[in-house]
């Protein structure tokens, strides 16, 4: 097969040969998405076509964990980390650090650095070398950052969190606008629209929209919601349980200033008004960001949030086929459970789709105490795993819209390393010393391969 990676690490000739390998589309200078022939892909900024092949946590903490900090000082150099201790992303070292990882990516068949590349790692440093996600996050809408005490939830109506999405897309995009190797912009990681489930089930977003004061947009357009669902302001305050005055009753504007709306007296009612409420959230979310991106880069694709897979709620969907162009899932299960899920997310959204976030795992005995990211699968080897991850990846790309796999895990992560967006260790296919696991890593290479082949065939 014709080997079509798309680095540039070494010059602009790989590029050259990969565009004439697999071009079927024009040239823009930009990654965009395009269905060819029923089958949707990234093009790149040549026109070649691919499949994003990316890895997540390339992150410093777990090559400077307690038991591997020493060895990766040793090979990359001591300034890595300032004299504070601290990782140091404009070091000698730091780029020697990611150039390493650019060859390990490359030899595995690898194209992306995805989601999970940490912040603290200049872009700099990798964007003109592989494909690459840049990320917002203009709001602490995972539950992993509301476990970290982040918050609150912003009144997204407001003209403050519009200056707010403005000033930060505006700075991002600084940074990536000219790039030819950004795959497009991505908001939250696993976003917490609803908590819990059934009759336990909550809205953390429009419960923080409750407890704002009654001049806030979001409290009044919550209140111009439940006008368009009462006949009367009275109507809605007994239906939520709020005090109305036997002399004088309530108005809405009264209701406005209230923030005790937590014990309904008829909790279906509520319970629809909130559900109901969400789609209004949705649109202004999706649409805010897509707009204040796209003034300030008009040029490339818009990944929306990463929803987990399960998590594509009949109330989002009008607002993503409105407002992105790809359609990022996070998905940890075997294929055949995944697959059909997928179906039904494109049957509805009609855009393309990438797993930003997955993979199986064997949890090993240096991982005991918190286990470690893709454990559901309950593999009982690392040949287990190996053989999970060929058959997810040849099942995605038997799919016409799915057009990548971003790997979570790349560094195989050990209990004593500091803790990052999840008490579990992170997954790897190289142990902490970088010493490939070669009963996987063999399979990866190949089956990563021979992705594209698989996705031309897909019907």
């Amino acid at each position: 097969m014709t080997n079509r990676r798309v680095f540039i690490k070494s010059a602009a000739a790989a590029l050259s040969a990969a565009t004439a390998a697999s071009a079927s589309a024009a040239a823009t200078g930009y990654v965009r998405v395009e269905q060819i022939d029923g089958v949707w892909w990234f093009v790149g900024p040549d026109g070649d076509k691919f499949i994003s092949m990316g890895v997540n946590h390339i992150e410093p903490h777990l090559w400077l964990a307690p038991y591997n900090k020493a060895a990766t000082l040793k090979r990359y150099g001591s300034d890595m980390v300032s004299a504070d201790g601290h990782f140091d992303t404009n070091s000698a070292a730091a780029q020697k650090w990611i150039d390493r990882q650019v060859e390990i990516c490359e030899d595995l068949q690898f194209n992306t650095f995805a989601k999970h590349t940490h912040p603290s790692i200049a872009p700099s440093l990798y964007q003109d070398k592989i494909y690459y996600i840049a990320s917002l996050e203009t709001a602490p809408l995972a539950g992993w950052r509301e476990g970290n005490g982040e918050g609150p939830r912003p009144d997204v109506f407001s003209p403050e969190f519009r200056r707010f999405v403005e000033d930060r897309a505006r700075e991002v995009c600084r940074r990536h606008k000219d790039s030819r190797y950004l795959l497009g912009y991505i908001y939250t990681d696993i976003p917490s629209w609803l908590l819990g489930q059934g009759e336990e089930q909550t809205y953390p977003w429009v419960n923080a929209i409750l407890a704002l004061g009654e001049s806030s947009p979001g409290k009044l357009r919550w209140l111009d919601h439940l006008r368009n669902r009462y006949e009367s302001a009275e109507g809605c305050a007994k239906a939520w349980g709020l005090p109305v005055s036997p002399t004088y009753g309530i108005a809405w504007e009264q209701m406005g200033r209230l923030t005790k709306w937590f014990e309904p007296a008829d909790a279906g009612r509520a319970r629809q008004d909130m559900v109901s409420f969400l789609p209004v959230l949705a649109d202004k979310w999706y649409g805010l960001h897509r707009e204040l991106v796209l003034k300030y880069d008009p040029n490339h694709l818009i990944l929306g949030d990463k929803n987990l897979i399960q998590n594509y709620y009949p109330f989002l969907i009008p607002a993503l086929k409105r407002y992105v162009d790809v359609v990022a899932i996070q998905a940890y299960g075997r294929w055949s459970h995944d697959g059909p899920i997928t179906d039904s997310i494109y049957e509805q959204i009609g855009k393309p789709i990438f797993n930003g976030d997955g993979s199986h795992s064997f949890v090993n005995a240096h991982q005991q105490q918190w286990g470690a990211k893709g454990f559901r699968t309950q593999a009982k080897s690392l040949e287990e795993v190996a053989s999970f991850y060929r058959e997810t990846l040849e099942g995605m790309m038997a799919k016409p819209y799915m057009i990548g796999w971003h790997h979570c895990g790349y560094l195989e992560q050990w209990d004593e390393a500091e803790r990052g967006d999840s008490p579990r260790n992170e997954n790897g296919f190289m142990d902490p010393f970088e010493r490939y696991h070669t009963v996987w890593t063999d399979v990866i290479r190949e089956s990563n391969s021979k992705a594209e082949e698989w996705h031309r065939n897909a019907r």
